[in-house]
């Protein structure tokens, strides 16, 4: 234990460096101490007791145990154990080495004034359990110090036993090594090291003390100190209790706590009460506390029990106490005035600055020393460098304290002091230097006072006026010839308060009475007030050093100003934003409800408008189909064509609601690229051969992954507009891979492959200024040649390829052609059409919903195989259809058209006329989707076929795009056909799909 103090106590001669090696070894076994006890209290309660009531029980009908829970005068005893406590934090070696040379800062005494409890707490949970358990388990003779470690070794369990001797073990080394390092460093700073260097001096005056020699006496200090207690262990312990031996010991050193708080609180206090109290204190406890303790260690006497001591402590202190102040009352002298005396106490040493320097060099560590030399407006190197003055003697002194401790420092500072009396012409010019210096120093504060913004004014230990200045007077108004030195600073106020700066009258004399506590009592205070002229002032009060009171007024009109004027600009300023914050929610909600609305009613109306377009474009065809070859046929096919523009129409701005909207959510499959791409090149096939075009296709075997009705769309779309800005030439519709700089595919986010779908024309080109503008909103290439429509294709292709994260791309060459393509992920290389596993409904839905084409002028492409001829018979004679249809328009058309095909037409507008019109199956179903009653085609499909007990072919017609209804109706067996109908794409359905020829 020795070795470690010494490694890692004494590496450094600075006194206050700290040890954070040290304190991080005894924080551990601080904490091994705490689990140790915890471990045998709980051993202890829980094993050799059945808990801590059983054990309360055991130990009241125990004698032993009786006098611990029963002890006499238990108040006193624990008043006087906490008393032995508050001394021991400040006197206690270890304790004031813990407290003031190892503390780092305040934030670790806020740590400690937290955690420091509850350590304490955990420490004394089960001190009185195992203090019961000794006394009911063990012999008399067992010193109760040895509980913890005897209890476990009496129950023969080994492993608590080495625990507790462990946490014994930490205990003690921690609370060694620390009081012995505190009390060796401090005999050897106050005692061993000072007589060393007198006896050295005064063998050699012109000794050089070496900062080594004094670390080797510290240490050899601290192992002499642990020796002698060692040797007291073994020696004089043994036959006293520990306990009672350490209550004497703290005792004494608790005699100087009194001498300690009065010497730093009571300014009466004096160098000869602090001994005659020492003396006093150390009289008392001979008789009271070491007296007794003797007598029973060695005479046979009955030992002194706790309350005596702390009785006999008690007397000792009051002793102390009262002794120290009758001997401070009856020495204590008034000093002179504190600036007075300090300017005329001579100094207590003549050093010269060369020599005071030399030593600090020696003794101090360099970057200390060579801050203090920084300091310093003199060179050192002069011989005839003067002398240091008292402030410079002081900062040497605590500096060198802090190496070698207080005394040493002054025997340091003694040995270098000149004592010939040629010096004394020095000094005096010293004194007459520090004199002027003084007068020059008064002057330049006095001037600077004089000039600054702040009025001040200065009162003295007996609050009387000492100075002030002429901004003070401004301020306040006061008379030329009011204010006078040693003026009482009562009447100043209440002159004050007569011209109404106090305010309310009634409360002017507590007012008055308030300032003058705070400044008898030296409390700092600040405050504002606002005069009768406007002005507010800001009051600093503050005590002085010496004694009296400074305060400091502060003109803040303006500054008060600019503040409520900025608070006023802030409140509007807060109201106007919240003002337009409100404005701005409602036009929000307002424009919301406003979209919200316009999305309802254009969906509603789009719907609606379906209907009668759906019952003209039947009618259209149907009047084409008998005027054909007539005089009236070219204004049918006109009729035809205009219905045609004004569903493509339609069709664009629906499309563009639902884009804006945000209701268009992609529906995304894998699905083979040629099942979209092949009906979709035969149906334009037709309308390119009549503009004298070649459309071109190459078939691929590719799978992508993407919504299919919205890809169809923007391949239609840019197919239409090449055909239509394409007057000669062809038009090219492929698959381009997409591929890297090395030659590999390119992968969509590293894994997925892209393929672009390309459509080539041979047409006029777009310059490379307008192509980016082609995708604006209503913007069209030449408004001049086939202005039909209203630009809208290609935004809608620009937006729904934004949705697909699709990119549209564009290459174009004036006079030379364009290329439109889409990048696509690649799901699969290769496919095989014998693989392919299509419902009936998708194929219905690719080959038949989607058979309309916006062309140059409207017209119904027709498909691009040689029609057959056509037969004798209607392909419908004798086919009972049941179509359900709610607009009387609609189902007139299809009744008509049926009937021309030679189907038997039984019509419905709802579920019930269609049970009672067809109670037995039919051939077909037409069925709408929305009829009345909020009924709608599948409900009417579904019970209807429960009625019949079977599946009867059928085609849903619907002018509702969404992919739930067309799901709904593939769930039904159903084919689906979205309104407006036309003529050939239904007679190709029930012709190829539905197998109704006959």
């Amino acid at each position: 234990m020795a070795i470690f103090a010494i490694v890692f106590g004494t590496r450094t001669l600075n006194l206050t460096d700290k040890h954070p090696g040290l304190l991080l070894s005894i924080a551990f076994e601080s904490v091994v101490k705490l689990v140790a006890l915890w471990v045998v209290g709980i051993f202890v309660c829980f094993y050799l007791f059945d808990g801590v009531l059983d054990l309360v029980t055991q130990a009241a009908s125990s004698d032993a145990a009786r006098s611990v829970i029963y002890a006499d005068r238990a108040p006193w005893v624990y008043l006087s154990h906490v008393l032995l406590g508050v001394c021991s934090m400040f006197v206690l070696p270890r304790q004031f080495h813990m407290n003031f040379v190892e503390l780092n800062g305040e934030g670790e005494l806020r740590t400690a004034r937290r955690l420091f409890p509850l350590y304490l707490l955990g420490m004394t949970v089960f001190l009185i359990p195992l203090a019961l358990a000794g006394k009911v388990l063990l012999p008399q003779s067992v010193n109760s110090d040895a509980y913890v470690l005897a209890l476990p070794l009496y129950a023969e369990n080994m492993s608590v036993s080495i625990i507790a001797f462990i946490g014994g073990l930490s205990a003690t080394t921690s609370m060694v090594i620390v009081a012995t390092l505190a009390l060796g460093i401090m005999i050897a700073n106050n005692l061993v090291t000072p007589l060393w260097l007198k006896l050295r001096l005064r063998a050699e005056p012109n000794h050089t003390m070496q900062p080594s020699k004094v670390l080797t006496i510290r240490r050899l200090t601290v192992l002499v100190v642990l020796s002698v207690a060692l040797w007291y262990h073994l020696n004089v312990s043994q036959s006293a209790p520990l306990v009672k031996s350490g209550i004497i010991a703290i005792a004494l050193l608790g005699q100087c706590f009194p001498v300690l708080m009065f010497g730093i609180y009571w300014q009466r206090s004096t160098k000869a009460a602090a001994v005659c109290a020492l003396l006093a204190g150390f009289s008392f406890w001979v008789v009271y506390l070491l007296y007794p303790s003797i007598m029973s260690s060695y005479y046979f006497n009955s030992p002194p029990s706790d309350a005596e001591l702390g009785i006999g402590f008690a007397y000792s202190l009051f002793a102390n106490c009262v002794t120290f102040i009758v001997v401070s009352y009856i020495t204590f002298k008034r000093p002179l005035h504190g600036i007075e005396s300090e300017t005329l106490a001579s100094p207590t040493f003549a050093i010269r600055i060369k020599d005071l320097t030399a030593l600090t060099q020696r003794v101090l560590d360099p970057a200390v020393h060579e801050a203090l030399v920084n300091q310093l407006s003199v060179n050192i190197s002069d011989a005839n460098s003067g002398y240091a003055n008292h402030t410079l003697l002081q900062r040497t002194e605590k500096l060198l304290s802090a190496q070698v401790g207080t005394p040493s420092a002054r025997i340091l500072l003694g040995a270098i002091t000149e004592t010939k009396n040629d010096t004394l012409p020095e000094l005096v010019d010293w004194v007459e230097e520090a004199s002027q210096s003084f007068q020059f120093n008064h002057e330049v504060l006095q001037s600077s006072v004089q000039n600054i913004e702040q009025g001040i004014s200065v009162l003295d230990e007996k609050l009387q006026l000492l100075a002030w200045n002429e901004r003070y007077i401004e301020m306040f108004n006061y008379p030329r010839s009011f204010l006078k030195t040693g003026m009482s600073i009562e009447s100043i106020l209440a002159y004050n308060a007569k011209r109404g700066l106090f305010g309310n009258a009634t409360l002017t004399n507590d007012e008055i009475n308030k300032r003058i506590v705070y400044m008898k009592e030296g409390s700092r205070y600040k405050y504002v007030r606002k005069q009768p002229d406007g002005k507010v002032i800001e009051l600093n009060g503050s005590p002085l050093p010496g004694g009296g009171y400074v305060t400091t007024y502060s003109d803040i009109t303006e500054y008060i100003a600019i503040q409520e004027a900025l608070e006023r600009a802030k409140s509007e300023l807060e109201g106007r934003v919240v003002a337009r914050t409100e404005e701005l929610q409602h036009a929000k909600l307002e424009a919301d409800k406003a979209n919200e609305s316009k999305t309802k009613f254009l969906a509603a109306a789009g719907h609606d408008l379906m209907q009668p377009f759906n019952a003209a474009t039947l009618f259209a065809a149907m009047l084409a189909q008998k005027t054909k070859g007539g005089e009236l046929a070219t204004l049918s096919e006109g009729v035809v064509s205009s219905l045609n523009s004004a569903e493509s129409l339609l069709t664009m701005l629906l499309d563009m609601t639902k884009l804006e909207s945000g209701k268009l959510a992609p529906q995304t499959s894998s699905f083979a690229l040629d099942d979209m791409l092949a009906p979709l090149v035969q149906e334009f096939s037709v309308i390119a051969a009549s503009k004298g075009l070649t459309l071109r296709y190459v078939p691929t075997q590719l799978v992508i992954h993407s919504d299919k009705n919205l890809l169809r769309r923007i391949v239609q779309n840019l197919l239409s507009n090449a055909i239509r800005y394409t007057t000669v030439g062809k038009v090219l519709v492929g698959i381009r891979r997409k591929y890297s700089k090395s030659g590999h595919q390119r992968p969509l986010k590293s894994t997925t492959p892209l393929i672009d779908i390309c459509v080539y024309d041979t047409g006029a080109g777009i310059p490379n200024h307008q192509q980016s503008e082609i995708f604006n909103e209503f913007h069209q290439l030449d408004e001049t040649q086939n202005a039909q429509g209203l630009g809208l294709g290609l935004t809608i292709v620009e937006r729904m390829g934004r949705l697909l994260h699709h990119p549209i791309s564009l290459v174009s060459t004036v006079n030379k052609g364009s290329k439109f393509s889409v990048s696509v992920p690649c799901v699969e290389t290769s496919y095989s059409n014998g693989n392919s596993n299509i419902k009936s409904a998708d194929l219905a839905h690719t080959e038949t919903a989607e058979t309309r084409t916006k062309t140059t002028n409207g017209a119904i492409a027709p498909s691009a195989q040689t029609p057959r001829a056509m037969p004798s018979k209607p392909f419908l004679s004798g086919r009972r259809i049941l179509l359900i249809e709610n607009d009387a328009q609609i189902a007139q058309a299809m009744e008509v058209l049926l009937s021309d095909w030679g189907a038997v037409v039984l019509v419905a507008t709802n579920i019930a006329e269609s049970m009672q019109a067809c109670p037995t199956p039919p051939d077909l179903l037409l069925v709408d989707y929305h009829l009345d009653a909020s009924e709608t085609g599948t409900q009417a499909v579904s019970q209807l076929q429960e009625k019949w007990g079977r599946k009867v072919p059928g085609v849903l017609i619907t002018a509702n795009r969404s992919e739930g209804i067309r799901d709904a109706a593939s769930d039904l067996g159903l084919y689906y056909l979205p309104k407006p109908v036309k003529p050939l794409a239904l007679k190709r359905l029930l012709k190829n799909e539905l197998k109704l020829v006959d």
